[in-house]
């Protein structure tokens, strides 16, 4: 039995009369009640995903310019909910709320949420109904909403920065309209709405892959964070082949375990004399005492996948090369960050990527790009503030590396830790800021996606590339540094593009002479600021005895994994004037809470971070940094863009049918001779090549995930550079000696 409503738009009561005569509809209070019918239109959506962990909720999507709109396919008899929420709670949410009830009447009621009670009913109705039924199995609704509403007091105004949407449903119908029960399921999911189509993931004769997977690591039970890196060469090629794309390889049972995965090219000279031999070895924790410094040159990554992410493909015309000889890589190393909070015992993981490769080559060489604030214990987030950390890419690296004609990118990954709440690229070209087209102001760690742009954007030589990072700290009593613990903290983008050049990354930091002085530090022991200093990368500097005895602790799994926390170099700087900080360590300094009771001090330090002298370094494939810039840059004065006001939509009017483009690939359906159906051709027919869903799936924990509790939060890594420093590595590694 199906019970089925037309699609019919929403409007003000003064207008209703004809249409709820010609549609058989009437109104219960606000919102609108339709009789059933028989059909719903197939309609092709851009997006798909899973919300629950049960297959039982699925939201689909497609970006309008003016409007989203949207279907949900649940399986129930009772009503459903969706919404957009703030922090991914009900207080504040803006919902929809839909049921058949037992005489055929489709029920669609605009709400609002003021805590956690039954959300109103908004006087202020901005979603359209354009459909909806129930079969045996599943309830189905299809609306659209105007991205930017007029009702600015009760709806949650949409754009292209991640959207908590929450959702729900129950076995029951509500009793009238005006009371509506406990639903018997909820949860959230972060996602991005206003993306364009992903490109599909590809299967064909032409198409090859490559598993890339960890040797069987044993993650320690008695550390929550664990960074393990392996070293891997391509397999055997016959001619120059490009990379296409990317899909994880994770352990159902780990799931919750690993939390990023990077795959970096590996840039050296005598790449063989130095690499192969590493090659059978299980690998090493990353960035400690055993990790082999040769290690180093593997910089350039062409995957960074973290949780939220089910992979990659690019677009048709671009590719990354494998291969020393063709321009790419021979090596790589992949590195997880694998999270174990509970210090759980026996967990072996052997989970990695997939690369998906082919001899048909694209019509570019594509190259990632790698922006943001070195990772290091220089970026300090002080506790109890909203603040923001700025890196900069600066003019003179882009017009030393970049090609006359620029480069194109075509997606990036923006990235931050726990703390981050928003990130942004600003573009500076001539001293005038161009149209920002990577921003996220609504970051969550939970839901990483690389962003993909309908129209590329050009980077031209000379161009200035700033990356700014809003963290919430208010809730930590102690500062936050730059590292890899989840603990920590990062500011990064990777920018993929073409053509491909020699350039790898482009960071800077806030000059660290400044920070002291803005700490009221005037001298310090032994005041050698060469230990924040980035080094090059350079073959001399390996040692081959060295090397090799890292090997055999390799082979022998002798190595035992410590905790690493790059903050820890703050020990051995110790101050020496003034009087009151006389042989006081700067770390010690920065863990007394009486230095953060200093509003002013605070005030000054964010300015400076800011605004203040950066230290920048721009480096090429195998962390060869360009030694020739300057070494001291200042925040570029530019003319800020301006911004159009943003102008509210109203919710269709008209009393016709929403116009419906069925002229993309028609997605599941459920129907009077289905359940939920997987995504049929062309056009709904279901001879036509399937198309396969291209929106993501997030982690799949054990329990559902219901919106108040706290594993909604996944508490683990994400994607990191290898750091800089090799003087500032061999400092941390003293003091891990040390300790042990």
């Amino acid at each position: 039995m199906i019970r089925t409503c037309f699609a019919i738009t929403m409007l003000p009561i003064v207008a209703l009369g004809l249409v709820l005569a010609a549609h058989n509809v009437e109104v219960a209070g606000v919102g609108v009640v339709g009789l059933s019918s028989d059909s719903l239109p197939p309609l092709g959506f851009v997006h798909r995903a899973m919300m629950d962990q049960r297959g039982a909720y699925f939201m689909l999507w497609t970006p309008e310019e003016e409007r989203v709109v949207i279907e949900v396919q649940v399986a129930t008899k009772g009503y459903v909910g969706l919404g957009f929420s703030p922090t991914g709670g009900m207080k504040g949410a803006d919902v929809v709320l839909g049921w058949v009830d037992d005489k055929g009447f489709l029920h669609f009621q605009d709400r609002y949420a003021f805590a956690l009670l039954t959300p109103s009913i908004d006087e202020s109705q901005d979603y359209t109904l354009l459909g909806g039924y129930e079969n045996d199995t599943h309830t189905v609704l299809r609306f659209s909403r105007p991205w930017r509403t007029c009702d600015t007091a009760h709806d949650f105004q949409l754009s292209g920065d991640t959207v908590r949407v929450i959702w729900s449903y129950d076995e029951q119908d509500p009793t009238t309209q005006d009371r509506i029960g406990m639903h018997s399921h909820r949860g959230t999911r972060s996602l991005y709405l206003r993306e364009p189509k992903l490109a599909p993931l590809r299967s064909s004769q032409d198409v090859q892959h490559w598993d890339i997977l960890s040797p069987s690591v044993n993650l320690p039970d008695d550390l929550r964070t664990l960074y393990w890196c392996k070293l891997y060469k391509i397999p055997n090629l016959r001619q120059k082949t490009h990379v296409i794309g990317y899909v994880p390889k994770i352990e159902e049972t780990n799931l919750q375990h690993v939390h990023h995965m990077l795959l970096y090219e590996c840039h050296l000279p005598n790449s063989n004399k130095h690499l192969e031999k590493f090659v059978a070895a299980k690998g090493a924790q990353c960035y400690d005492r055993n990790m082999p410094f040769s290690w180093s040159a593997c910089n350039t990554p062409i995957v960074a996948w973290a949780v939220g992410s089910e992979g990659e493909m690019f677009p048709d015309h671009v590719g990354v090369p494998l291969g020393e000889e063709h321009g790419g890589a021979t090596y790589f190393m992949l590195e997880i960050h694998y999270n174990n909070p509970n210090l759980r015992k026996g967990v072996v993981d052997s989970s990695g990527v997939r690369i998906m490769y082919t001899e048909k080559l694209r019509q570019y060489d594509a190259g990632i790009l790698t922006l943001g604030h070195t990772v290091s214990p220089t970026h300090i987030i002080p506790p109890g503030q909203k603040w923001t950390t700025v890196a900069l890419c600066t003019a003179d690296c882009t017009d030393e590396t970049l090609p006359t004609n620029g480069i194109n990118v075509f997606q990036g990954f923006l990235h931050a830790h726990l703390l981050g709440s928003s990130i942004s690229i600003t573009q500076i070209r001539k001293g005038k800021e161009l149209p920002n087209v990577f921003k996220d102001m609504s970051y969550d760690f939970n839901y990483q996606q690389a962003r993909v742009l309908e129209e590329e954007m050009k980077v031209m030589p000379g161009d200035s590339l700033i990356v700014k990072c809003g963290y919430d700290s208010t809730k930590r009593k102690m500062p936050t540094f730059g590292g890899f613990s989840t603990e920590d903290e990062m500011c990064l983008a990777f920018l993929t593009y073409y053509p491909r050049v020699n350039l790898s990354g482009c960071y800077s930091r806030p000059d660290m002479a400044l920070v002291f002085d803005t700490f009221g530090i005037q001298d310090l022991f032994d005041n050698d600021m060469n230990i924040f200093n980035d080094q090059s990368f350079s073959e001399e500097f390996i040692n081959e005895e060295i090397e090799n005895s890292s090997l055999t602790r390799m082979k022998d799994r002798v190595n035992k994994p410590v905790d690493i926390h790059l903050g820890n170099i703050y020990r051995y700087i110790i101050a020496k004037a003034p009087q009151r900080y006389f042989n006081t360590s700067f770390y010690e300094i920065l863990h007394d809470k009486a230095t953060w009771q200093d509003t002013r001090m605070i005030s000054t330090l964010q300015e400076m971070i800011v605004y203040g002298q950066h230290e920048p370094s721009c480096e090429n494939h195998g962390r060869i940094i360009i030694d020739r810039l300057p070494k001291k840059v200042k925040y570029p004065n530019f003319i800020p863009l301006q911004r159009d006001e943003q102008q509210c939509t109203l919710a269709e009017k008209d009393t016709e049918v929403y116009k419906i483009d069925t002229n993309v690939a028609v997605p599941s359906v459920p129907n009077k001779n289905t359940k939920i159906q997987e995504n049929l051709g062309e056009q709904g027919n279901p001879t036509a090549n399937p198309v396969k869903p291209t929106a993501s799936i997030p982690w799949r924990p054990a329990k559902e995930n219901e919106v108040e509790k706290d594993s909604l939060t996944q508490r683990g890594g994400v994607p990191s550079i290898f750091l800089s420093s090799y003087l500032l590595f061999t400092i941390v590694i003293l003091h891990l000696i040390h300790e042990a």
